[in-house]
């Protein structure tokens, strides 16, 4: 038998005690541990799962992406191959078509010009030739905007007094047929039974004065399928959208299709030449001129620099004082200046000559 000293009993049970609270507190230590290191190796194992998987859909994408391109090279051969025996096909067919086509467009032309020579005549045997001016006497002048040509016109031709058509050069219009400036003619327009005077664009910003001229309708000679066929492109293309413009309902393209079927026809009107205004072509040329200059001094203010304003409002202000000085007479009081005549006449002398030289 081993003696037990029971004294030492208590000491016994406390010191295991205390072994088992610290095993316990180890080995529950050591659970969490494993739990968390379980945790981590299935996050572990989600993201290995994860980059596999990544890396298989790459794989596959590849693969998809080798097949794709193989497929572009061979359409891209395939296009080649096709626009070299498209290539090959339009020159065999502009050698067997562009004979046919130049043929064809040479006897639109040749048709067109017969069409044009017939309708001259006809008119010529409708009115009585006239001889209002010399040929030597045709006049142009260039302006950009009419519009603001027409604000340096003397008071005399205003729009009230006097009749202005101004008429561009195609495409912004159909042809204006006229043989020479102050003669009969025609034009694919509404007809004007009253006189106005016709200004036609002959270039870039240049313009002529043609004379005085009434419109009417030519019966049953409407423009010619082959006067159409005639016209340019950009002429074309123009007139129709001009005319969907007016109709909202129509579209260019139908307006064309219904125009080149002979479906759809362009009114023709005389221009009969019943005078020609010497004293107007002048003043249009001199209006001309003048807002030419009013342009250019627009632009030198423009670009003129803040000290050259104020110079020029100081040499505007003295020009002025002088003006006001020689404005009185001998005796002392105001000069009186003659307001019969328009303000804008007033300030030309020239102009008024010719004014008055006309009207007499």
């Amino acid at each position: 038998m081993i003696p037990v000293d029971a004294s030492l009993g208590p000491e016994l049970a406390e010191f295991w005690s205390k072994k088992y609270k610290e095993t316990k507190e180890e080995l529950d230590n050591l659970k969490t541990l494993v739990t968390s290191k379980s945790v981590e190796s299935s996050e572990i194992l989600d993201t290995v799962r994860s980059i596999k998987k990544t890396v298989d859909d790459e794989a596959t994408l590849r693969q998809k992406l080798e097949v794709a391109v193989k497929e572009k090279e061979e359409l891209a051969s395939r296009v080649a191959q096709l626009e070299a025996e498209q290539s090959l096909l339009s020159k065999q067919l502009v050698l067997v078509v562009t004979p046919q086509a130049q043929l064809s467009v040479t006897q639109t032309k040749l048709l067109a010009e017969e069409v044009i020579q017939q309708r001259h005549s006809a008119i010529s045997r409708r009115f009585p030739p006239v001889q209002f001016v010399e040929r030597s006497e045709q006049m142009s002048f260039t302006f950009t905007d009419y519009r603001e040509m027409i604000g340096h016109l003397p008071d005399l031709f205003s729009q009230e007094r006097l009749r202005l058509q101004f008429v561009v050069r195609p495409p912004g219009s159909l042809p204006l047929c006229l043989p020479v400036f102050g003669q009969h003619g025609f034009w694919f327009y509404a007809p004007f039974h009253e006189p106005f005077h016709l200004v036609a664009q002959m270039g870039p910003n240049e313009w002529s004065y043609l004379g005085q001229y009434i419109s009417a309708p030519l019966a049953n000679d409407e423009m010619k399928l082959s006067e159409w066929m005639a016209l340019e492109e950009e002429t074309k293309t123009a007139h129709c959208s001009r005319q969907a413009a007016l109709t909202s309902d129509e579209d260019p393209l139908v307006i064309r299709q219904r125009y080149e079927t002979g479906e759809r026809k362009i009114p023709c009107c005389s221009l009969q030449c019943v005078g020609y205004s010497k004293l107007l072509c002048e003043a249009l040329r001199v209006a001309a001129g003048n807002a030419r200059l009013q342009q250019m001094l627009q632009q030198q203010q423009q670009t003129s620099t803040p000290k050259d304003a104020q110079a020029g409002r100081s040499q505007e202000a003295a020009d002025a004082s002088q003006k006001k000085g020689k404005r009185k007479s001998s005796c002392g009081g105001p000069l009186i200046q003659d307001k019969s005549l328009p303000k804008k006449t007033r300030t030309s002398p020239k102009v008024i000559f010719k004014l008055e030289s006309g009207l007499r």
